[in-house]
């Protein structure tokens, strides 16, 4: 009784732990979208040409007098902001806590397909002096025919605008020289992934038929994951993944789910937090039996690591992308963190082909 209360309750410890690991995985994610918090915003779901559109700004308490300014800027299909469109008029005398309702009257441009509201704090009300800024989440135009629905005012996402200070640190920056991602980082880790599925197709063997159920199990995963190497080692140089990253943005952009995938990606994310703290314990757990196949355990570490460093940087988040853009000797963190794992597999299996061979010749 007593042994089976223990189980429970390490059992009902470890799923603690990975709900935990998923939200704080999910909060530190949420955080580097660097959101606003001096204001919030709000806006109807859609534009439509044709009618006045409206913007209700409330500053939170902490704001300190000043003017505030709002403005409106288009953006194309592809969602990148091309510039300004138009102004909601003069500058306003601003204090923390008040409510604003900004109001456009020149949607009557029928090749808009999307606005975004730009609100900025000025202490002379000129973009050049602002202290603070955000803009809105893109807001779809629509035809002045298409629909004579009526969008009210919700709250809507905001996201932090740079600062003029950021913009002059930003102007100086691209001035000069960065190096670029070396060209060789994918050939490295093709040959490190083709070289570990050879490794792990000798390892499996020939099938005999006098072996025993265990055998036959680890044969198979060893077999599974030279399968998965060679897959890896395909795509590092055929670009297949980024043409299907480029087709899913471009998908989300046509069905309007472009600002509805954070959501999903940060779950994702935090749903391969979770699985690396438990394929960890079960890893420390494999460690204390001696029965284990430890090195098919580090082959899999290894593999797991490559594939989850491989997939959060094709969900291309925006913190992801910061770090990618960290380039050191033209090589990413991201990149390296595959590499590493690729390397362990690849020496655990030579480790664990060196062991299999002595064992023959014993």
């Amino acid at each position: 009784m007593e042994k089976e209360l223990t189980r429970i309750k390490r059992r009902a410890g470890v799923v603690a732990a990975l709900v935990l690991v998923f939200a704080a995985t999910w909060v530190v994610l949420d955080r580097t979208e660097h959101r606003p918090g001096w204001l919030t915003v709000e806006a109807p779901a859609a534009a439509v040409v044709g009618q006045p559109l409206e913007i209700r700004v409330t500053l939170k308490k902490s704001v300190q007098a000043t003017e505030i300014v709002c403005t409106l800027h288009r953006a194309g299909a592809d969602r990148k902001i091309r510039g300004y469109l138009a102004s909601s008029g003069p500058p306003r005398e601003a204090g923390g806590g008040e409510t604003y309702l900004f109001r456009f009257d020149v949607l009557d441009n029928t090749s808009l397909v999307f606005v975004s509201a730009v609100i900025y704090l000025s202490p002379t009300g000129s973009w050049q002096d602002r202290t603070q800024a955000a803009h809105t989440k893109l807001i779809p135009v629509k035809p002045a025919d298409a629909s004579r629905a009526v969008y009210p005012l919700k709250t809507t996402s905001v996201f932090t605008s740079t600062s003029a200070a950021e913009d002059d640190s930003a102007e100086r920056t691209a001035r000069q020289p960065r190096p670029g991602p070396s060209p060789w980082a994918h050939p490295i880790i093709f040959a490190i992934l083709i070289s570990s599925a050879a490794l792990c197709r000798s390892t499996a063997g020939r099938k005999r038929p006098d072996a025993s159920p265990t055998e036959t199990r680890e044969r198979t995963v060893w077999l599974s994951f030279a399968a998965v190497f060679a897959v890896g080692a395909f795509l590092e140089l055929s670009g297949v993944v980024g043409h299907l990253a480029a087709w899913g943005r471009r998908l989300a952009e046509e069905t309007n789910l472009y600002d509805l995938r954070k959501p999903f990606q940060k779950a994702l994310m935090a749903a391969m937090a979770a699985a690396a703290l438990g394929l960890f314990l079960l890893f420390i757990r494999a460690l204390r039996k001696r029965s284990s196949p430890l090195f098919l355990w580090w082959v899999g570490m290894g593999l797991a690591a490559y594939l989850s460093a491989s997939l959060i940087s094709a969900l291309s988040f925006h913190a992801v992308d910061v770090v990618r853009g960290m380039i050191w000797h033209g090589l990413s963190p991201v990149d390296v963190a595959r590499g590493a794992g690729a390397l362990v597999s690849l020496f655990a299996a030579v480790f664990a082909l060196r062991r299999k061979k002595g064992a023959r010749r014993g």
